[in-house]
């Protein structure tokens, strides 16, 4: 493949796949070169023997840029909606016990002491300030309310939903707008009425499918405020597979690139500003380059062109994951499983994170008769385990939560020793150095969960920011974005 593109992205998940399909909607022709025989990344859906097993995010959601792209492949009538007042459970000493996530559930809730709640509830009567330097998670929810709230609700809340730990993930780094609310209002209630009404004044909206799966629920719940849950009939496998066919001309699977580096002598205002150099030997010269990629291997295609980049990529913390998925004859399982799942406090002391009721939020996970359960959890990372032994220690931990008898009918296990970027302490100010580097690297851009968020909405807002900055500059240097050079 020695020819030149206009434009290269390099990883096939979520961020490279919205990126190309936001360049092919302005007539931009690009390559998309993923090393793995699929695309999607850590999104994937199985389906065998009647189930459904989701690798990576169970029940996401789906944010404006998310739904702007399932109207864009024409996925409307396919999307499953979420039910936002389904109960949900945290798993302390070995009950579950109701999530507190409204004022009544707050109020009647074991998980959290007296003082605690009275601390939340009064908030907004009372002004605070942030410290200067960046607390943790942990130090602040102690402040503001409590060492209980964060054990019992942050902490399993954090590690369910960015597989962070609360006494290392920074405020400022991944919360951002909670300090800002702070700071500006005195108050988190006062700053989020403002943002609210803000947001309602501009009127955002999700799409009418979102829309009404938010007006079936009156709860006031404080998930309420956000994005609905949904997925697809067939999984969230699906959105992958559709950007993957739209883009089927411009898909490469199975190649691994091993270096990327500008090209020798070229001029800034130049085209064929980069080359991309695979496994194989040979090489790819292209105008710009989007390394879509965990920030590992971003740095291991930098280190030799830009090192000092490479070397804060290279930096960022990633937490390890593994994923067993578990079906049942429902006459196994005593619990009613009527609800979303449950979340498991670290101090609990289970390698449990997150149990999903997979077959009771969405039809079609598993067959007649049957149930499906997801769990997210701490690997052992030395890699001594194999997979059936893993599996079944974290389907004993489920079996005594859930009142389970007997063996699985059905599993499948994924482990991942580097799932999730975390936003520790310091890593917003790594990212601005990130950022500091790309004005003297032209026509490189960088996409990705490490970057500016780690669900998929803003994987994909963030995409579309770039596909929409690589569209600016090919304007501005009069390259007519319509079609690649053929090759040589």
């Amino acid at each position: 493949m020695g020819y030149t593109q206009k434009v290269v992205i390099i990883g096939a998940g979520i961020s490279g796949l919205a990126c190309a399909h936001r360049l092919k909607q302005r007539g931009i022709a690009c390559l998309v070169l993923e090393a793995a025989a699929r695309p999607g990344g850590v999104i994937a859906t199985i389906r065998r023997d009647g189930y459904l097993f989701e690798i990576g995010p169970q029940c996401p959601r789906f944010a404006a840029p998310v739904w702007q792209l399932v109207q864009d492949l024409g996925l409307q009538d396919e999307f499953i909606a979420g039910n936002p007042a389904v109960k949900r459970y945290i798993c302390r000493f070995g009950a579950l016990h109701p999530a507190p996530f409204s004022p009544g559930g707050l109020l009647t809730s074991k998980l959290v002491g007296l003082s605690s709640k009275l601390r939340i509830l009064t908030e907004v009567l009372h002004s605070t300030q942030p410290p200067a330097r960046e607390e943790t998670l942990a130090e602040f929810v102690t402040r503001k309310f409590g060492a209980d709230l964060v054990d019992n609700l942050a902490d399993p809340v954090i590690s369910t939903v960015f597989l962070g730990d609360a006494y290392k993930m920074g405020m400022a780094s991944a919360f951002p707008a909670l300090v800002e609310w702070e700071r500006k209002h005195g108050s988190l209630v006062r700053g989020a009425i403002r943002a609210r009404n803000s947001k309602r004044d501009a009127g955002a909206t999700n799409g009418k499918a979102i829309g009404a799966a938010k007006a079936n629920s009156r709860s006031m719940k404080v998930t309420d405020s956000l994005p609905s849950l949904g997925t697809f009939r067939s999984g969230m496998g699906r959105l992958m597979e559709r950007l993957a066919e739209e883009l089927r001309g411009e898909m490469r699977y199975g190649v691994r690139v091993e270096n990327v580096a500008p090209n020798v002598g070229v001029k800034r205002d130049s085209a064929a500003s980069w080359q991309v150099t695979l496994a194989d030997g040979s090489a790819i010269n292209a105008d710009h380059i989007v390394l879509s990629l965990p920030a590992y291997e971003t740095a291991r295609l930098l280190e030799r062109s830009a090192p000092e980049l490479a070397s804060e990529l290279h930096a960022i913390e990633y937490a390890p994951m593994g994923g067993v998925s578990s079906g049942y004859d429902r006459r196994q399982v005593k619990n009613t499983l009527d609800g979303f799942g449950f979340m498991v406090p670290r101090k609990e002391g289970l390698q449990t994170i997150c149990t999903f009721w997979n077959s009771s939020l969405f039809p079609g996970r598993a067959p007649s008769g049957k149930v499906l359960i997801t769990s997210f959890a701490r690997i052992d990372e030395s890699g001594a385990l194999d997979d059936e032994t893993y599996a079944r220690g974290i389907e004993a931990e489920n079996a005594r939560i859930l009142g389970i008898t007997g063996e699985p009918e059905i599993r499948n296990v994924w482990r991942h020793p580097r799932a999730l970027p975390q936003y520790n302490v310091g890593h917003g100010k790594r990212v601005a150095a990130i950022n500091g580097f790309l004005p003297a690297l032209m026509n490189l851009h960088l996409a990705g969960n490490y970057l500016k968020g780690r669900s998929i909405g803003e994987c994909v807002e963030s995409a579309f920011q770039v596909a929409e900055r690589v569209h600016s500059q090919l304007a501005e240097t009069n390259i007519q974005p319509v079609t690649s050079s053929s090759e040589g």
